[in-house]
């Protein structure tokens, strides 16, 4: 592993009771590398991105983050601290928003940073009003979740993941919940986050995201790794009848 790797996977297996969903993914990512995820639902793109994030146990196998193997160590299963440590190095956003509702955009935002690392509520407040800023929400430091469109709130919900200052962004179909219209909006932000460097895996259908962010395309189908390619190339020559039938279904 080189000091550019952020994610090394190897062979992740996990199971549900009689179920197999994962059954040896590998993957590596670089550090300023996008990969988008695409897959047949229940094909196990989303439990894969939920053992990078400790939210799911793999069975077997290993996962790297920056160097550091998560959740376990030479003795075995870490403690729940050091867990929380390691958490720390990526940010999740997800299909549902998950704000808080009883909080302001600003607030929202800020509550990682004060609650979790300890900054002194002022300045987390002021880093908060940054973040909305760059995600264009501005004027919107003061709204509460129910007086923000689906699309503003998503963009809330990427500032909030960006404050604590992850090397590693996961986004888990960030636009499946949105109304058409909204859509762009969130693309946007993460097309700049990309332009800014910031390592990303993407499980989403977005095909205008593919190709106009996508370093890399990965085909995650039955629980294993199908195609790992270029974005011209997966959708221009994708080598696997596997992957063939997928596209055919969604272009």
């Amino acid at each position: 592993m080189t000091i550019e790797t952020v994610v090394e996977a190897h062979q992740v297996r996990k199971s549900y009771g009689d179920v197999d969903v994962l059954k040896g993914i590998d993957l590596t990512v670089r550090q300023g590398e996008v990969v988008l995820v695409l897959g047949p639902s229940g094909g196990g793109k989303s439990t894969f991105l939920r053992t990078l994030n400790h939210l799911e146990t793999p069975d077997s196998g290993t996962v790297t983050i920056c160097g550091e193997r998560i959740g376990y160590g030479e003795k075995g299963a870490l403690r729940e601290s050091r867990i929380a440590l390691q958490r720390r190095r990526t940010g999740m956003v997800f299909q549902q928003f998950n704000l808080f509702p009883n909080m302001t955009a600003l607030d929202n935002v800020a509550a990682g940073p004060v609650h979790v690392n300890r900054v002194p509520r002022a300045e987390a407040r002021a880093a908060a009003g940054e973040l909305l800023a760059m995600v264009g929400l501005a004027d919107k430091t003061g709204n509460y979740p129910a007086q923000l469109s689906g699309g503003q709130q998503q963009r809330v919900a990427i500032a909030r993941a960006l404050a604590m200052r992850p090397q590693l962004l996961l986004f888990d179909e960030p636009t499946s919940a949105l109304d058409p219209e909204m859509v762009g909006e969130v693309l946007d932000v993460m097309v700049r986050l990309r332009e800014e460097g910031m390592t990303m895996i993407v499980v989403s259908h977005e095909m205008g995201f593919a190709r106009a962010a996508a370093d890399r395309v990965v085909f995650i189908s039955d629980g294993v790794v199908v195609e790992d390619k270029s974005p011209d190339l997966f959708f221009a020559a994708p080598e696997h009848q596997r992957t063939r039938q997928f596209l055919d279904r969604i272009l």
